[in-house]
Order: structure tokens, then C-alpha cells, then sequence
């Protein structure tokens, strides 16, 4: 919740993006989409460590030629899983 709060406070629309998992009764989920020109920013966030992210991998690979990065925002530390960006949340104001 808090983050969705310092994203939308720095005055920038948010959006979120679903699709179904083919067969499967389940969905993928990216948590904040902010545009960026004319491509977008993914975000995906985890409230723990960065566990499972298949969503955001999934995004970034069927939408790539119109993302400009995807993050992954956690509690961990900042790093690189090819071009999924590691950040902890207090790096949120900085991304947007």
C-alpha cells in the first residue's frame, strides 16, 4: 500500500497489467506499470525476499519492445537477474 502511495504522491498514474496463464485457472499479475515516452516501466512488488517473480519475467519477454526496464522491489539488497532490476523499497521515489 505505501508504496503504490510514494509512486502516485510524485504525481505519476499508476496501472497494472493481468493476463491468464494458458491452462491454467491462475493469472499473471505485474503490479505497476508507469510510462516512460513511449515505452514503460514494470514494477513487481514483494513484500519478503524476492522469491518467485514469474509474472514480471513473463512480462518483460511478451511485451519487450515496449518496456523500457522491469523491477523487482523487495527488502533485499540492490542487483541484477538479466534485465529484472534488484531494488530495495527505499529506492521507489528514486525510480520514478
Amino acid at each position: 500500500m505505501i508504496k503504490r502511495q510514494m509512486i502516485t504522491a510524485s504525481g505519476r498514474e499508476l496501472f497494472y497489467h493481468t493476463w491468464e496463464k494458458n491452462g491454467s485457472t491462475h493469472y499473471y499479475e505485474v503490479d505497476f506499470l508507469i510510462s516512460e515516452g513511449s515505452k514503460i516501466n514494470a514494477f513487481e512488488i514483494k513484500s519478503s525476499g524476492t522469491g518467485k517473480h514469474e509474472s514480471i519475467k513473463e512480462f518483460s519477454k511478451k511485451l519487450s519492445q515496449n518496456v523500457n526496464k522491469v523491477f523487482l522491489i523487495s527488502q533485499k539488497d540492490v542487483g541484477r537477474e538479466e534485465n529484472l532490476l534488484l531494488k530495495p523499497f527505499y529506492f521507489i521515489p528514486f525510480l520514478i
